[in-house]
């Protein structure tokens, strides 16, 4: 009887906890402050390009002329309703945070820890992800669409599904690949993984994914805005160039600014380390190497914070050889012990082992990428990396002196204290927008202000003021 009730208490209590997150996202998304391209997909440019099949001369449309058939379109329909804004962006991020929570083994631990994913995403991808409009169009919705058909490939080893599931998957992955490049390829890489791992028992629903992402992909890249030269798009295969570009550049958003996951995931491994049975040689050395870690990236992030400011695109606009070379160098050595780990802790997890390649492919492809160098390709390295991080979490605390109680109370409190600090930033950065909006000279004649809201991250481009529409604001505030 007590089991019963304790089971249907924990259905409560989750059913309430996705409630709450859902009311909680569309009341943060109601107070966003749109930027940038927000303005350009809600205004002219925008409805010359749904009309022109999101085509236009690159002089004037640069890189929004593209194959981001999905993306664009969610885009311009979210800025130009808000209530539909309001209800997608609750139902992405609820649902990307129910992915998690399910693959990860749906306790109330694992729960936690899903809620707790945004606010554990570093400045760049608050800034980029998370409080911008465009942001999230593009990248959680496809990427819900992903772990939807992880989902499905753990649920189709203990079941046996309908005729309409080959159907749902080629749906599900022709609509993820219309968003954003980065998933479409990470997209048919999943595909070709998943048709080698099951090569001996393979089902027709996994060969209709593969075939859904394959022509996702050639109806993105067939779009003619990829063709011709672009001063917004440009790659590079000179090795010399891509350490570069890695080393001063992309692991920072890749490793060294996810500290506070870094600190989960290390500190799990010292755990696991140390309750293991290995012999005290090998249990000595990881624990040496876990901690050296730990230390250098708390070192690290500490010292770049008090040292070199980051610019407004969460960036540095000048790392010297020296720093960009060491902290590269030892990015790629964690990537290696982390997998490392994996192989001696879960080596026959394959949702595990999938997440690491998925990481790799990721960024692996972004290595190529000259311009334009920003985080939110690597927002989705981190969806991967924090299941991995969940993973050794919760294998790390099954066995702890202190409970589990004890464990999810602290969660809990946490949780509750940074979503609360989160939506005070947006109402008061929402609150000081309206008040700096609501003037003639801004909307009329279109002067720029000069007074920024009081959080900067929580508006995209830190609130740049040349990034803000006066026409947008004028027609908001006739209508609200």
């Amino acid at each position: 009887m007590l089991n019963k009730l304790n089971l249907n208490a924990k259905k409560v209590f989750t059913l309430l906890a996705f409630l709450v997150s859902f009311i909680y996202f569309g009341i943060f998304r109601f107070l966003i402050i749109p930027s940038g391209d927000d303005y350009f997909w809600w205004g002219d440019e925008g409805s010359y390009l749904v009309h022109h099949m999101f085509y236009g001369p690159q002089s004037v449309y640069g890189g929004s002329s593209n194959g981001r058939y999905f993306g664009n379109l969610t885009e311009i329909i979210t800025m130009r309703h808000l209530s539909l804004a309001t209800l997608g962006y609750a139902l992405g991020w609820t649902l990307l945070i129910w992915c998690l929570w399910k693959l990860s083994g749906k306790t109330i631990t694992a729960l936690l820890l899903s809620l707790l994913f945004v606010f554990t995403l570093q400045g760049a991808f608050i800034n980029n992800i998370l409080v911008w409009n465009a942001g999230f169009v593009n990248y959680v919705p496809p990427m819900v669409l992903v772990l939807f058909y992880v989902l499905i490939l753990n649920a189709g080893r203990t079941q046996k599904f309908n005729k309409l599931m080959p159907v749902l998957t080629f749906l599900i992955a022709l609509a993820g690949g219309l968003f954003t490049e980065t998933v479409t390829l990470t997209a048919i890489c999943l595909g070709i993984i998943v048709m080698l791992y099951f090569r001996k028992n393979l089902k027709l629903y996994h060969i209709t994914y593969f075939l859904g992402t394959i022509v996702s992909a050639v109806t993105m890249f067939s779009h003619p805005g990829y063709r011709g030269q672009s001063a917004y798009r440009s790659t590079t295969f000179d090795p010399a160039q891509i350490w570069n570009n890695y080393a001063k550049v992309n692991h920072f958003w890749l490793i060294t600014f996810n500290v506070a996951l870094l600190i989960a995931i290390l500190c799990a491994i010292l755990i696991l380390v140390l309750k293991s049975s290995f012999p005290t040689i090998k249990k000595t050395i990881l624990a040496i190497i876990s901690a050296a870690f730990l230390i250098y990236y708390i070192g690290i992030n500490i010292y770049l914070k008090l040292n070199i400011p980051l610019n407004d695109s969460y960036n540095y606009n000048s790392i010297s050889n020296g720093l960009g070379n060491l902290e590269g160098i030892v990015s790629v050595a964690l990537i290696i012990f982390i997998g490392y780990c994996i192989f001696t802790f879960f080596k026959n997890d394959p949702n595990l082992w999938l997440y690491f390649l998925l990481t790799g492919v990721v960024a692996g492809q972004l290595l190529f990428v000259n311009t334009p160098l920003n985080c939110r390709g690597y927002f989705l390295t981190y969806i991967f990396m924090y299941l991995i991080g969940m993973k050794f979490v919760l294998a790390a605390i099954q066995d702890l002196a202190f409970t589990k109680t004890a464990f999810n109370i602290i969660l809990l409190v946490g949780l509750v204290f940074m979503a609360g600090t989160y939506q005070a930033k947006l109402y008061a950065n929402n609150q000081a927008n309206l008040e700096r909006v609501n003037h003639p000279a801004f909307y009329n004649k279109g002067v720029l202000f000069t007074k920024h809201v009081p959080y900067r991250k929580f508006v995209w481009a830190n609130d740049l003021t040349d990034q803000q529409n006066p026409r947008y604001w004028k027609y908001y505030l006739q209508k609200h």
